[in-house]
């Protein structure tokens, strides 16, 4: 049995090749199915997400169109794994004071996480999580105090059918969001959610 990445429970229920928890309701693939960090990076490398896609920018907008309603003029913005370019700052770049970027692969700046930011955006990369608890700890140590997070993650719930869920059969996708997770998140971490479309955008607000 293994104990849930996000809140240490001991008694998660196997589910379709993943574990189900019982207190957070986070879904989570086993270290066993995890690809090595080669195989992980060249899958990275692959993509081919471009400034020049319109179908892209489209879905990128389902977290920055209702962003721009809680961002300001002199806001510092950082976009956290944001891969080998950073579509949503550069949507967002008139909106906002200043963009920075970071991701563990293509800008591995230890620098930019350690400064505090009024906006921080982390589209695709929860569900990458490989150890939720402490990921979500460094993500959530870059939003100031009343500052917000926006993230984009396709949420699961029990109308889907895991077994053939596309967004589960990416292998780089280890950890899956059932609302009853992100409310648990907000809980945990006190902070106010703003916006949430029922379906892969959620806004927070950091209350500490």
């Amino acid at each position: 049995m293994l104990n849930c990445p996000l809140c240490n429970c001991s008694s998660a229920n196997y589910v379709g090749n993943s574990f189900s928890c019982p207190e957070c309701k986070l879904i989570f693939k086993t270290p066993l199915s995890f690809l090595s960090k080669d195989d992980e990076d060249k899958r990275y490398q692959s993509h081919q997400n471009s400034n020049q896609d319109q179908g892209y920018i489209d879905f990128l907008n389902k977290l920055a169109t209702p962003l721009q309603k809680f961002i300001k003029q002199n806001d510092e913005l950082l976009d956290y794994g944001c891969g080998p370019f950073s579509q949503i700052s550069k949507i967002l770049e008139s909106e906002v004071k200043s963009t920075s970027f970071y991701d563990p692969l293509f800008f591995p700046n230890s620098e930019v996480t350690s400064r505090l930011y009024d906006v921080v955006t982390c589209t695709e990369v929860v569900e990458h999580f490989k150890s939720a608890k402490d990921d979500w700890e460094q993500l959530l140590s870059t939003v100031k105090p009343n500052g917000i997070l926006g993230i984009m993650t396709q949420f699961y719930n029990e109308e889907i059918n895991f077994q053939k869920w596309w967004y589960k059969n990416d292998p780089t996708h280890i950890v899956f969001y059932r609302q009853e997770t992100l409310d648990y998140i907000a809980k945990k971490y006190s902070l106010k959610v703003l916006y949430n479309d029922q379906r892969s955008v959620i806004i927070f607000q950091n209350g500490l």
